[in-house]
């Protein structure tokens, strides 16, 4: 019987977070892994993922680096994980979604990084549990358990895709017109006041004129979903 070999498995599918919703955490889904051959030769069956001791110890790293001084890490003693993750399998991929710790200075650059598209990709690390010699010199895997999940600078995997949903589109959609009902507020404003400076009402603060913005922009939006 063939010992349980370590591996790490990179791809560079990301969908952009929706736009973050009061008293909830803003979260990122990555493909993590899906059923073709990797770097390795490897092919690891999506049905075959064991995920129970990553639910147990959910954690999301920065490049593997736990701060071992390992083969997966820089070596620094003052590393901790930068947000936690859940795993789980949808149709013919291995999908994870991040939540990054907002508490944490280095987790906040690191988001801000996934959400500007700097940052793409991730990359898991597991054990083989249950596998054989493939004709490509590397092994098919039946049965594996996901140890940690990293985001990462480098994607391994050519195939890997962005994921979008249609929450995605809306919220684009929605911080376009929001964007357009601030220009359009602030030429109004403007030529008030130009017209009539001694009479010109009170603006709106820039926070109080976005969010009236974005109050509209989905006003508006369900309107056209309901016409539609």
């Amino acid at each position: 019987m063939h010992k349980p070999l370590q591996r790490t498995c990179r791809l560079v599918a990301q969908k952009d977070a929706p736009l973050p919703v009061e008293g909830q955490p803003k979260v990122f889904t990555f493909r993590a892994n899906d059923a073709d051959y990797d770097r390795y030769n490897d092919r690891l069956s999506i049905q075959g993922w064991r995920l129970d001791a990553y639910a147990a110890n959910p954690v999301v790293l920065y490049m593997h680096d736990d701060g071992s001084g390992g083969l997966f890490g820089a070596g620094r003693k003052d590393v901790l994980p930068i947000g936690k993750g859940r795993a789980y399998v949808q149709g013919d991929a291995l999908l994870v979604d991040i939540e990054f710790d907002e508490d944490d200075d280095f987790a906040r650059r690191v988001e801000r990084k996934v959400e500007k598209g700097i940052l793409n990709a991730v990359s898991v690390r597991y054990r083989m549990l249950r596998y054989h010699e493939n004709e490509r010199g590397g092994f098919d895997c039946d049965e594996q358990e996901l140890l940690e999940i990293s985001v990462v600078t480098i994607p391994g995997n050519q195939r890997a895709v962005r994921l979008k949903k249609h929450a995605d589109e809306r919220a684009a959609l929605i911080r376009d017109i929001a964007d357009a009902v601030v220009k359009a507020l602030g030429r109004k404003t403007r030529k008030k006041r130009k017209a009539a400076p001694s009479a010109a009402p009170p603006s709106l603060s820039e926070s109080d004129t976005h969010a009236l913005a974005a109050h509209t922009a989905r006003a508006l939006l369900q309107h056209l979903q309901e016409k539609a």
